[in-house]
């Protein structure tokens, strides 16, 4: 994970750049981790256009939240279709449209080099799961579940977040 000078925590990894005024004493320096996250959107035919609306903004929430994270978004339905580093929503291309596995989808972003700290899955829900947890933790966002039992099918190794589509 790589790092950003003067934000959030203290280290001892690098000097601190007033070392030299107290030669005698080791001062840590600030520094902030720069997460890498994965995000996998389900494109199958099941998400409309407005669960598809929500997902990107779902997406401009976390790119938001993790600031100058490296976040890269996977586009798939029964496949991979796309991966791609994201910095804005207006980049990313939402391509397939045909069944779902999102265990597919999952276990892409667990291979992605360098590795992410966290999968971020957003579906409806109608799709397969892995039976066991992936190498990396994983969030899942369902969008619509209140419409559906798709809570019901949600694996235990994941957290998750219900995306509420009536709330606007």
């Amino acid at each position: 994970i790589g790092e950003i000078a003067w934000r959030a925590d203290y280290t001892y990894k690098r000097p601190a750049r007033r070392q030299s005024a107290v030669p005698r004493v080791v001062l840590p320096s600030l520094r902030q981790p720069i997460p890498r996250i994965a995000v996998v959107i389900d494109t199958s035919g099941s998400m409309g256009t407005a669960e598809l609306g929500h997902a990107l903004a779902e997406v401009r929430g976390v790119l938001r939240a993790s600031g100058v994270a490296n976040v890269r978004v996977l586009s798939c339905d029964a496949a991979v279709h796309q991966v791609k580093r994201v910095w804005g929503t207006k980049e990313i291309e939402l391509l397939g449209g045909g069944g779902t596995n999102m265990g597919v989808g999952i276990e892409a972003a667990a291979k992605l080099k360098p590795s992410p700290g966290l999968a971020i899955c957003i579906s409806d829900g109608y799709t397969p799961w892995p039976v066991s947890a992936p190498k990396i933790p994983v969030v899942i966002g369902l969008v619509g579940a209140r419409d559906h039992n798709a809570q019901k099918e949600v694996p235990n190794w994941a957290r998750v977040v219900n995306i509420d589509v009536h709330s606007n």
